[in-house]
């Protein structure tokens, strides 16, 4: 456990204040969730995701994808790639998600291109293919992405199919 010199006390109210400098770190973000673990006489606080323990889950919907559509899935959470194709896992997954795909996030909007131009997915991988994000948000929370990737147009069928999983993962986590 890496020591950060921070002291702080706790009010009447038993609250504490987490450093902005710790929070900014960390990407926790005002009304974010945290899990609260106890060891032994250790309190940790974990950034809550719906979509933690779902890896079965998830390689299943991008295997039905992949026999669907033919085309590859990556699901994302808020921060990092958690679910991708087999043949790309050592490569993306737990990899923290590009700036481009967190503005994607956060702008909460669907995005298509049928181009063949480069995604930047990580800071440091970048893909030449068409794609289809997705953005799933459940109770107005953004959740993270689902991303298509294509070496062939996208259709309207494609996008129907990405968009009815995304429904389906958004209805499982609530």
């Amino acid at each position: 456990m890496k020591s950060t010199g921070i002291v702080r006390r706790i009010d009447d109210l038993g609250r504490i204040v987490i450093p902005k400098e710790i929070r900014k770190t960390l990407k926790i973000k005002e009304n974010e969730s945290l899990e609260i673990f106890i060891n032994n006489d250790e309190i940790i606080l974990k950034k809550f995701s719906n979509m933690n323990d779902m890896d079965k889950i998830f390689k299943d919907y991008i295997n039905v994808l992949k026999d669907i559509t033919g085309n590859n899935v990556i699901i994302t959470d808020r921060e990092k790639i958690i679910a991708c194709p087999e043949n790309k896992n050592t490569d993306l997954l737990n990899k923290e998600i590009s700036e481009y795909l967190d503005n994607i996030l956060n702008s909460r909007n669907s995005v298509l291109s049928n181009d063949m131009k480069n995604i930047n997915l990580t800071q440091d991988i970048n893909v030449k293919n068409n794609y289809y994000i997705l953005p799933m948000i459940a109770n107005s929370d953004i959740l993270g992405l689902l991303i298509m990737l294509s070496n062939k147009e996208i259709s309207d069928v494609d996008k129907i199919s990405l968009n009815i999983v995304n429904k389906l993962l958004i209805n499982y986590m609530e």
